[in-house]
């Protein structure tokens, strides 16, 4: 089997980790997420193995931030069929094949042209998908976004690496080029960021999710939920029951959180 070297510094290195987390996932007994493509990817990638085995102890946030996104996107084609999902930063994650859309769903992939290089190596084509080689920073993008139909717009793992202005400028411009549909991404504490040279914004007060609707009349914020939830589904008693006892306090359970917005109207 032919491997792909690997050669991601800083934010784009972070694929690794998510998929590292993703394949342990997938080869235990009580899955969270239970990715089938996830293993098989990360076999066919030459890159440091240990530096990634190290972060091991925190594949359960990853997992439970992705497993409430894919429920929120299952949710989100439920009611519309014919939507388009735009999947920002989307990494060597599997999601347009585990939620297999419905054939009127247009999907699209958008990240670093190396990253989309990197991924059009390792996973299949599909009808009704397409992937854009771009920065989320950069306008051009969202002109083949279309307009004509309800938006799903997914950030998974991402604004928390964008400067402050840039994720401001990126969400005015999702809610000006989509008419409607909603949006989810995650964030974290200003307490955490501040731990991390790499992580350059977070919301101004977790205790204020609506600062996004006032940047824009276009975004209305519809749910916020902390990314450790659903912490029964974590099969490991030693982690389960340490994080249960961690996040009786709020500023824990409360550092890593996922938003839900609606974009337009309706």
């Amino acid at each position: 089997m032919r491997t792909e070297k690997v050669e991601l510094t800083g934010a784009k290195e972070t694929l690794l980790y998510t998929l590292y987390f993703r394949a342990l996932d997938s080869r235990s007994a009580r899955p969270i997420l239970d990715d089938p493509w996830a293993a098989d990817t990360l076999a066919r990638l030459d890159y440091n193995r240990f530096k990634i085995k190290m972060a091991a102890g925190d594949r359960y946030l990853g997992l439970l931030r992705a497993r409430r996104l894919d429920t929120w996107t299952r949710q989100y084609l439920a009611g519309h069929p014919d939507a388009a999902v735009l999947h920002l930063g989307c990494g060597l994650d599997s999601r347009v094949l585990r939620i297999d859309p419905p054939a009127g769903v247009e999907w699209i992939d958008v990240d670093f042209p190396e990253v989309i290089d990197l991924r059009g190596r390792l996973y299949p084509e599909r009808d009704h998908y397409r992937m854009i080689a771009s920065s989320v920073t950069e306008p051009g993008w969202l002109e083949s976004i279309p307009t004509g139909r309800p938006v799903l717009v997914i950030a998974e793992g991402l604004l928390m690496y964008l400067m402050g202005p840039d994720v401001r400028q990126l969400l005015v411009r999702l809610a000006e080029r989509v008419p409607h549909g909603e949006l989810a991404f995650d964030a974290i504490a200003p307490w955490l960021a501040a731990f991390s040279r790499t992580l350059g914004w977070k919301l101004s007060s977790l205790a204020d999710p609506h600062e996004p609707e006032r940047w824009t009349g276009g975004l209305t914020l519809l749910d916020r939920v902390p990314v450790l939830s659903d912490l029964e589904l974590i099969a490991a008693p030693h982690y389960r029951l340490t994080l249960q006892v961690l996040t009786r306090m709020a500023w824990i359970r409360n550092a890593m959180s996922l938003f839900r917005y609606r974009i337009g109207d309706t």
